[in-house]
């Protein structure tokens, strides 16, 4: 499958787009017309196709095989692709939906094998994610240096992917990344009420957030922008005033605008504050921002960040202590004579 498919069905089509504008250039546009739709139908068979091969079994991870096999699969989109715009350069008026039809199936298609080229991977660092901001965390840079390294030895692994479904799967790797290293900010885990506490954990994230800007940087990924979300919440830690505070959550929402109001909360949660007062100021940014809710940011942002990574409900407190009620002792009933 190795280009073999694309290289196949592209060509079939090919003859007739080469001869079709020597008749005249409307019968060639007719053509190109008509062949896109040929195309697009071929192309949602082949999305079909794919995901039903790819749908592996179970939660067990696939066998090296069906690794190869998905590259394989990812490579036949690019010509598949190029020949696309070929045929909507030609111009017929109603080439647009097509297009975009065979495009989005072509996504589709690079996204389930990206799936299945990065299940294994994220299972291999589920146990180390676990262990970031613990306390043993501040102290030793084990878990992170695992995470980093298992990432380096995958990437040695998509050598055979062409630029195009490789930059594609790299920068899916980049989000999922990213979400399970915010994680278990977004859950309290720090703990960090203290300044001095904030201190150290802001340090460490700030290290690691450069050793992973630097990694996926080298892998060439293509969503850069997912750069900006460890600084911010590291700078939503470390901030003292109020003011700050508020600049720096109307950025987050800047850059990330799926945030609500739950994710700025539970950090702030997790940095110790607590006065009703300043939280409202700085949760009333999003209101005022709209809640962030209609916000659909830049095409490279659309992607989900914040949506995907629930967080925990606060525990309601009541604000006094009930007393402890003492119910009178009951005699033992008597037996009736």
């Amino acid at each position: 499958m190795e280009d073999g498919l694309a290289t196949r069905v592209t060509g079939l089509l090919r003859a007739h787009v080469d001869r079709a504008p020597q008749v005249t250039p409307e019968f060639g546009r007719e053509m190109a017309h008509s062949l896109l739709g040929v195309l697009v139908a071929f192309l949602h068979s082949f999305q079909r196709k794919v995901e039903r091969f790819l749908d592996a079994p179970g939660e067990l991870p696939p066998p090296d095989g069906t690794a190869a096999r998905a590259m394989a699969l990812a490579n036949c989109c690019p010509p598949f692709r190029a020949f696309t715009e070929r045929l909507a350069q030609f111009g017929h008026p109603e080439s647009e939906e097509p297009r975009r039809r065979a495009h989005a199936a072509l996504d589709r298609v690079t996204r389930a094998c990206g799936h299945l080229l990065t299940r294994r991977l994220l299972e291999e660092l589920k146990p180390h994610f676990a262990k970031l901001m613990k306390r043993k965390w501040l102290t030793s840079s084990d878990a992170f240096d695992a995470i980093v390294m298992l990432i380096t030895g995958f990437a040695q692994t998509l050598r055979p992917l062409h630029p195009e479904p490789h930059q594609a799967l790299v920068s899916e790797l980049h989000r999922r990344v990213l979400q399970e290293y915010v994680r278990p900010l977004l859950q309290g885990r720090p703990g960090c009420a203290s300044a001095k506490a904030r201190a150290r954990v802001a340090a460490r994230m700030g290290d690691e957030a450069r050793q992973l800007r630097e990694l996926f940087t080298r892998l060439d990924s293509a969503a850069p922008w997912l750069d900006s979300v460890v600084p911010r919440l590291r700078e939503l830690l470390v901030l003292e005033d109020t003011a700050a505070l508020q600049m720096e959550v109307g950025a987050l929402a800047r850059d990330f605008p799926d945030v609500r109001r739950r994710h700025v909360a539970a950090l702030l949660d997790a940095r110790g504050l607590r006065a009703q007062g300043p939280r409202r100021e700085i949760l009333g940014v999003l209101q005022d921002l709209g809640g962030s809710e209609a916000e659909p940011g830049p095409p490279s942002r659309a992607q989900p960040f914040f949506s995907e990574l629930p967080v925990p409900r606060p525990v309601r407190c009541l604000p006094f202590q009930l007393p402890r009620l003492r119910l009178p002792r009951r005699s033992p009933a008597r037996t009736p004579p």
